[in-house]
């Protein structure tokens, strides 16, 4: 009887780490189709990593739930707060309030549309070349303080 309890945790265990789906706070390539990530029930921002000015055009991220198909539409973020977060320039697009707890897919519509120049100044932007989108990427992190500092390893100077 122990043993047989003792196998179901390792099973378990080997299907815990065996999981393919991202952690809330691993940034997402805008290329990347079908990922998912397990969120709880709250406040979600989503960033934009790779530079400040930043042109969402009509591009938008729905959160799909994968046991009962429910799609969460993201509002665009009424204060696009800039800061930085694994050593890149990060800009707040858009805000979802999930529901429930569980695995949810993330589906990026038209990502093809978002801009993305390393300054929000349009002097430099008239001298520099737009990221390629390849190498753009989304950070969906929780709700923080008002002063989002998003990676711990995060240095300064």
């Amino acid at each position: 009887m122990i043993f047989k309890g003792l196998i179901l945790r390792l099973m378990e265990f080997a299907i815990f780490v065996g999981r393919k789906y991202s952690s809330v706070n691993k940034p997402i390539n805008l290329n990347n189709k079908g990922e998912i990530v397990e969120l709880k029930a709250h406040r979600y921002r989503i960033y934009v990593l790779g530079g400040f000015g930043v042109n969402i055009g009509q591009s938008s991220i729905d959160f799909k739930h994968k046991e009962t198909s429910e799609i969460t539409k993201c509002k665009k973020s009424f204060w696009p707060v800039q800061t930085y977060a694994f050593e890149k320039r990060a800009k707040r697009i858009f805000i979802a309030d999930i529901p429930k707890k569980g695995l949810y897919e993330v589906v990026l519509n038209k990502p093809e549309t978002i801009r993305v120049q390393s300054s929000n100044l349009s002097i430099i932007s008239l001298f520099k070349k737009p990221l390629n989108n390849s190498k753009v990427e989304i950070l969906i992190t929780e709700k923080l303080d008002s002063f989002p500092i998003l990676n711990k390893n995060l240095k300064f100077g």
